[in-house]
C-alpha cells in the first residue's frame, strides 16, 4: 500500500511530533509512510489535525487517498465537525492503533474492518449525535525515539524527547488534563532515549510536555542534560510547583514561560488554578535573583463572569511587581493575551464565550502606557503584547468550530459522507 501523512496547517506549524510518531510506528509494523507537504494520490491518506482551525482546511481538501483517516489531539476534545469529511476518525493516541489498523486495511480494503478497534469512528455508519467512543489510550506509554524537529532549518533544529502525556492538574479551562490520563516515562528510560539522539546533528534538546510539573524528576533530568553536555531548552514553569520544588538548573538567558490564565485571584480560584498575586511576585523574585531577564506570561480573559474592572487587579499586580523587584538589568516581559474559548471536554464546556471589547481596549491602553520604564537611565521593566490580540471574528470562529456538531461545516463544504 502507498500511505501518506499530511498536515493541513501552515508550513510553520507542520512537522508535529505526534504525526511523526504515527509514521514511525507504521514503519515498524512494515508500512512505510511518506510525510508530505502537499497531498498526493495514495491508498491510505493519514491526516493529522493540530487545531480546530484545521477543520475547514480538511473539509476543503479533495480526496487523495482511497481511504482517508483523520487523527490528532483535537479529536479527543470534539471530533464531530470532521466526521463527514473523512472515512475514519482515530480518537486518542495512535501508536498501537495504527499498527492494528493498517494490516486490517491491507487485507480487507474497507473502513468497516476497523469497527472493533478502540477509539474508532466509521463515518459512513455515523448518525448525528451518536455518543463519541472512548479514546484509545497508550498504556504503557510507547517506546518513542528522539524526534528531530525542523531538519531543514539549522537555527531551529532540535531533538524532542517526550517525557509525559496529559497533565496532573485539571484546570477548568484547559482540555489537556481532561482529554487524556496523566502518565510519564521513567527517568532511566528517558536517559536511554537521550542516548539515541545524534549529537553530531545538534546538541539541542527539548523536553516535550506541557510544563515542568509534567515529570516528578524534571529537575534531575535537567541536571543530567547539563552534566552530559546537551544544550537544553525547557517548558513552562508552573508557579505553585516552582515555589514548592525550587528552580531547575536552567540558564539565565533562557525565556521563562508562565501561565497566569486569569486577571484576578478569584478567577484563578474558579478555574482551579489558585495562584495568588503574592505567589506571582515571589516567583518573579526568585528568577530575577538568579539572573533571569526574559519572561513570557500567558493570560486568558473574557470568562463569562469577568468584568472590565477586573483589569484593575492586573494593573495593581504589575505595579507591585515593579515596586517589589528592582532589577540590576532590564527585564523583558512578553504577555500573550487570549480570549477564553470553551473546550467541550472541560467543566467550562457550556460556559458562554464572549469577546470583551472593553477589556481589549484596557489591555491595549495599558501596553501603550507601560511598554518601557518611565526612567530609562536605570534598569527597569519592559512589557510587550506578544502578537496581536485575537479579533472578534477569529474568536467567534474558534468557539464555533471547537464546540461544533457534525453539520457545522456542511453549509460551506461538500462531505465525503453525509451524516444521517
Amino acid at each position: 500500500m502507498k500511505i501518506t501523512m499530511y498536515e493541513p496547517c501552515s508550513a510553520d506549524d507542520a512537522g508535529s511530533i505526534g504525526a511523526w510518531y504515527i509514521a514511525e510506528h507504521a514503519r515498524r509494523a512494515g508500512y512505510p509512510v511518506e510525510i508530505v507537504r502537499r497531498p498526493r494520490k495514495c491508498d491510505i491518506e493519514l491526516i493529522s489535525l493540530h487545531h480546530c482551525l484545521d477543520f475547514p482546511r480538511l473539509a476543503a481538501l479533495p480526496r487523495y487517498g482511497k481511504i482517508r483517516i483523520v487523527g490528532g489531539h483535537p479529536m479527543q476534545n470534539n471530533p464531530r465537525p470532521v466526521i463527514p469529511f473523512t472515512d475514519i476518525v482515530c480518537i486518542g493516541e495512535g501508536e498501537t492503533w495504527i499498527k492494528k489498523a493498517l494490516p486490517l486495511l491491507e487485507k480487507f480494503r474497507s473502513p468497516d474492518c476497523l469497527a472493533d478497534l478502540p477509539g474508532t469512528i466509521l463515518s459512513s455508519k455515523w448518525h448525528v449525535g451518536d455518543p463519541i467512543p472512548a479514546s484509545n489510550i497508550e498504556q504503557p506509554l510507547p517506546d518513542n525515539p528522539p524526534y528531530l524537529n525542523r531538519e531543514e532549518q539549522t537555527r531551529k533544529k532540535a531533538w524532542y524527547i517526550e517525557i509525559a502525556r496529559g497533565c496532573p492538574y485539571r484546570c477548568a479551562f484547559c482540555e489537556i488534563g481532561w482529554s487524556m490520563p496523566f502518565r510519564y516515562y521513567s527517568t532511566e528510560h528517558l536517559k536511554s532515549v537521550l542516548a539515541k539522539a545524534d549529537t553530531s546533528i545538534t546538541r539541542k534538546i527539548n523536553f516535550y510536555a506541557p510544563d515542568e510539573i509534567s515529570h516528578p524528576h524534571y529537575h534531575e533530568l535537567f541536571a543530567y542534560l547539563k552534566a552530559t553536555g546537551y544544550s537544553a531548552s525547557f517548558s513552562s514553569m508552573r508557579i505553585d510547583s516552582i515555589l514548592k520544588r525550587g528552580l531547575p538548573d536552567i540558564k539565565p538567558n533562557h525565556l521563562v514561560r508562565v501561565g497566569i490564565d486569569g486577571l484576578t485571584e478569584e478567577t484563578r480560584r474558579r478555574v482551579n488554578k489558585p495562584i495568588t498575586n503574592e505567589m506571582i511576585i515571589e516567583y518573579f523574585r526568585r528568577f530575577v535573583e538568579r539572573g533571569h531577564i526574559y519572561f513570557k506570561m500567558f493570560y486568558i480573559f473574557g470568562y463569562p463572569w469577568e468584568e472590565p474592572s477586573d483589569f484593575d487587579e492586573f494593573e495593581e499586580l504589575m505595579n507591585d511587581l515593579r515596586t517589589a523587584i528592582q532589577p540590576r538589568k532590564n527585564l523583558i516581559v512578553r504577555i500573550k493575551w487570549t480570549p477564553f474559548v470553551p473546550q467541550p471536554c472541560t467543566p467550562l464546556a457550556h460556559a458562554k464565550a464572549k469577546y470583551d471589547y472593553k477589556m481589549v481596549d484596557r489591555i491595549n491602553v495599558w501596553h501603550a502606557l507601560n511598554d518601557r520604564p518611565r526612567d530609562r537611565r536605570k534598569p527597569g521593566w519592559y512589557f510587550s503584547a506578544d502578537g496581536i490580540i485575537m479579533g472578534e471574528e477569529s474568536h467567534r470562529r474558534q468557539c464555533e468550530l471547537t464546540a461544533g456538531d457534525e453539520t457545522i461545516l456542511l453549509r460551506e463544504f461538500k462531505p465525503l459522507h453525509k451524516p444521517r
